[in-house]
């Protein structure tokens, strides 16, 4: 992560720092022309001086267009650094989040309720904007204290010097002392925003669910909860930040106005000259003025330092939990998603032509056995069947295969997981709870590839002679095959065509759904297809049509169903009995 973070001097964000350090050392410059200008312009008015007064008044001016384009350009650089760490940070979470299967064991093998959306949108815009604000609030203040410390020891000496870093250092230590817990609150408060959001994200994905069961006051009731938890905390660390607040003015803005005018009536004690000379009245009032100015600046300063420890103990917060997020997905890619299971030896192979299990236990999160040390075979050609009662881990042996559950022990062979343009696929997982994603009708059919890589498939399949070249658009020829083969040919009309965007799960009915996940079967024509009860909403007939289509296509499909049915298209049976280990394997008499 700090790789991350930390810029190197050849890189974009390098020279962006850079930038920053030049612009905080011109602002720190001007600010002490400025504070000279105020002292100066005292003298000349009691020195009726109208020359040298014009003259300063031009100067002036060309130190406020400077200064007009130094604040400016330091807030936009501050932005870009926050934009930039935010880039570099959401590229980095999502490779480790996108890969491998860590979205799925991060949100449902994690021990813990982890809010990953809420980590990678939100808290991660604040971490790099209060990240950007933090740098640059560390390089003015640190300038700015040594540049008019050294401006201090020209006019006070020693002992002004002293006097001023003595009153910083007891207001730190005070200050320091009384701060509260600001990272711990900001953590949880969040957490509790994260909580509340997917409240309302899951009402959003169950409304019609809800609305049968007439829910509306039970969902109120838990989102008011959730959100009268979040409102407490927030009143809370308001509340703390108020009280702060008014202790870190006092210390940091309104104290300091005494120290400022002992060291001004210290410096005019120690000031030789007749005081009835109109040039020494000058130059005295121009020290005073200038020296108010520093002190003032130097107090500012130790204003700024003391709100760094602050700001940095909130910015914690949000360090924490995304680093959080980060060993999560880091633990994810070594296989360790928090279920604190001892592994014992296990193997898993490729193969394009078989699938096996050689004394496998297909083991939950949890630690429950629902299969002890299975062993079965399913080559092309001799579909199996897998039953039993529910929650006994008919699809549990899916996720085993499939990567999402570890192999804790014995020996699994299967097909190459990857689907792509090139090489096609060995293996097509479809799912009991449909998946519709963001896009067009032509989207659903030829996912998880884009239009560009399914075109390509297609193509290659006609050149090798495996399909009849269609009309001049090859891959909607082919998609509209597919849809009537599944019995959804209706929808390129309903619908309006290939390119219609819709909200699909809103749309289609779950029949349609399934079937339209049968239809993305056929389009990849693996070799193996694991079905997960994703035929169990539409109707026998057309569930036996579907079975007798991939039978035709030459796929070998393994599933989960209690369909008398579906027996017929099935060589073997495996049949976990009760969920606690126990399983029989039969053959299938056709």
């Amino acid at each position: 992560m700090f790789k991350i973070l930390v810029p190197t001097v050849l890189d974009k964000q390098g020279a962006q720092l850079l930038a920053v350090a030049i612009l905080v050392l011109s602002r720190t410059w001007i600010s002490d022309r400025i504070a000279s200008l105020n002292g100066t312009t005292v003298k000349y008015v009691l020195e009726q001086d109208k020359a040298a007064f014009v003259k300063l008044i031009g100067i002036s001016v060309l130190q406020s267009a400077a200064s007009s384009f130094v604040a400016p350009s330091l807030r936009h650089l501050t932005a870009l650094l926050a934009l930039g760490w935010r880039i570099r940070l959401t590229k980095h979470l999502l490779r480790n989040y996108l890969r491998k299967n860590a979205y799925y064991k991060v949100i449902h093998m994690s021990r813990e309720n982890v809010d990953a959306d809420q980590r990678l949108t939100q808290d991660l815009e604040k971490l790099t904007t209060d990240l950007s604000g933090l740098v640059t609030g560390m390089v003015k203040p640190t300038v700015d204290i040594l540049w008019f410390t050294w401006r201090m020891k020209l006019l006070t000496g020693r002992r002004g010097v002293a006097i001023l870093y003595a009153y910083m250092l007891l207001g730190l230590g005070f200050l320091r002392g009384v701060t509260p817990d600001f990272g711990d609150l900001t953590s949880r408060e969040q957490q509790l925003e994260g909580t509340f959001r997917y409240m309302h994200e899951r009402l959003r994905t169950h409304a019609e669910s809800v609305a049968f069961f007439g829910g509306g006051a039970r969902e109120r009731e838990m989102i008011e909860s959730r959100f009268g938890a979040l409102f407490d905390h927030s009143m809370l660390l308001l509340k703390k930040k108020w009280l702060f607040g008014i202790i870190d003015d006092f210390i940091t803005k309104q104290l300091p106005h005494n120290v400022t005018w002992g060291l001004s009536l210290l410096y005019a004690m120690e000031h030789r000259g007749d005081r009835a000379m109109t040039s020494t009245q000058g130059e005295l009032a121009h020290a005073l003025r200038f020296l108010a100015s520093v002190v003032s600046q130097s107090f500012l300063a130790f204003g700024d330092i003391l709100e760094l420890h602050r700001k940095f103990l909130e910015l914690s917060g949000g360090i924490n939990r995304i680093f959080e997020l980060e060993e999560l997905l880091d633990a994810a890619q070594h296989g360790d998603s928090g279920s604190g299971s001892s592994r014992s030896k296990s193997t898993v192979l490729d193969s394009d032509d078989i699938i096996s299990f050689y004394k496998v236990d297909i083991i939950t999160p949890t630690q429950k056995v629902l299969a002890r040390q299975l062993t079965c075979e399913i080559v092309p050609g001799q579909s199996l069947l897998v039953t039993g009662p529910n929650g006994s881990g008919k699809s549990s042996i899916f996720r085993v295969l499939r990567g999402l559950w570890p192999v804790v022990n014995g020996r699994l062979i299967k097909p190459h997981q990857q689907i792509n343009s090139e090489s096609g696929c060995h293996i097509f997982y479809v799912p009991q709870r449909p998946y519709t994603c963001l896009g067009t009708l032509r989207d659903q059919i030829i996912y998880p590839l884009s239009c560009d890589e399914a075109e390509k498939r297609v193509s290659r399949l006609i050149e090798e002679g495996h399909e009849s070249v269609g009309p001049t658009d090859i891959l909607d020829a082919h998609l509209k095959t597919i849809l009537e083969n599944v019995k959804l040919l209706y929808l390129l009309e309903r619908e309006g065509g290939w390119d219609t965007s819709q909200n699909w799960e809103d749309i289609l009915s779950l029949g349609e759904q399934q079937r339209l996940g049968m239809a993305r079967l056929f389009f990849h024509k693996p070799r193996f297809g694991v079905l997960d009860e994703c035929t169990n909403a539409t109707s026998v007939d057309v569930e036996e049509h579907l079975y007798r289509l991939a039978s035709d296509s030459g796929i070998t499909v393994i599933t989960s169903s209690q369909r008398p049915a579906l027996i017929p298209f099935h060589s073997v049976e495996l049949r976990l009995i009760d969920g606690e280990g126990k399983w029989e394997l039969r053959k299938i008499e056709q």
